[in-house]
């Protein structure tokens, strides 16, 4: 390198001081090291940057055009250093998160907030993935945290429950069953079904069969959407009944009545925080105890 740092350094301070004593002072150098120190800047740069007499010190044309380029490139260096220092301490990061329909519309929501208080130099990356997706994507390294239900069988995926759910029916103000209490598999295997799909649902479907089998009936859809808000509006339209964990934060009851499903026994459909060990960071570490704080409002 034809010069480094130390010589922008230097330059920059007798530049911005105009004067080599309070540049040296500035730099805690002797004054005939910052005078050496900028002479070879303007012998490598084959250029001269300052005129000198004995009373003053001025910038040439390129030694102003310098200054402001190499005021800008230590402040960008500064910026880096810090910002390198921050990651290091877990106080700096992008944490990519992954989440499912179940956890999107509340316990997502609740975590970001508190989290995002607390450490307001942590930028999430919300993306929705349902849970075998987030799997991969986790072994692979492409999100650092998953939200899904269930908990995963590897070595390399360390998970911690967050959530419980139960079953819940959710119906048009106007449908028959509005009134009653509770629901059964049973009252439900009678009414036209709106579901989640099969690729965008894979573990919530799941569930709900196997509630079904275990009573005794075949889950029958009559209607899919791939998004919640797809299948709410079906519902609201009264296409349907939908089955889901819990009333959704944005529903109003004036548009969707909730009931909850009674089986035996209760199913419970449980919210995991699922990462890869190998990847712990400060950043996670802290998203993770938050969670764990927020999520202890969700477990029945």
């Amino acid at each position: 390198m034809r010069y480094d740092l130390k010589h922008l350094a230097t330059f920059v301070a007798v530049a911005e001081e105009l004067n080599f004593h309070r540049a040296a002072d500035r730099l805690t150098m002797a004054q005939p090291a910052v005078s050496r120190v900028v002479l070879e800047l303007e012998e490598r740069l084959g250029v001269k940057l300052l005129e000198r007499t004995t009373r003053k010190v001025r910038l040439t044309e390129s030694g102003r055009y310098l200054l402001e380029e190499a005021q800008d490139i230590l402040g960008r260096i500064d910026v880096a250093e810090n910002t390198v220092r921050l990651l290091a301490s877990g106080t700096k990061a992008i944490l990519r998160i992954g989440y499912t329909t179940i956890t999107g519309h509340s316990l997502l929501p609740d975590i970001t907030r508190e989290f995002r208080r607390a450490n307001p130099d942590v930028r999430l990356e919300l993306t929705y993935l349902h849970a075998p997706a987030q799997r991969d994507k986790i072994l692979q390294d492409e999100i650092d945290l998953g939200f899904i239900e269930g908990s995963f069988q590897s070595s390399e995926i360390e998970s911690r429950p967050l959530a419980q759910h139960r079953l819940m029916a959710l119906l048009p103000p106007n449908h028959p069953l509005s009134t009653r209490q509770s629901l059964t598999i049973d009252d439900l295997a009678r009414e036209e079904l709106v579901m989640g799909t099969n690729a965008e649902w894979p573990t919530l479907r799941r569930i709900v069969v196997d509630a079904f089998q275990k009573a005794g009936q075949v889950l029958t859809v009559a209607q899919e959407a791939s998004s919640l808000t797809g299948i709410l509006g079906l519902v609201t339209a009264g296409v349907g009944i939908t089955i889901f964990t819990g009333m959704p934060r944005f529903c109003g009851e004036h548009a969707i009545v909730p009931k909850p499903i009674v089986t035996d026994p209760p199913v419970i459909v449980e919210t995991h925080l699922a990462w890869r060990r190998a990847s712990l960071s400060g950043a996670m570490r802290r998203f993770i105890e938050t969670s764990e704080h927020v999520g202890r409002s969700y477990m029945l």
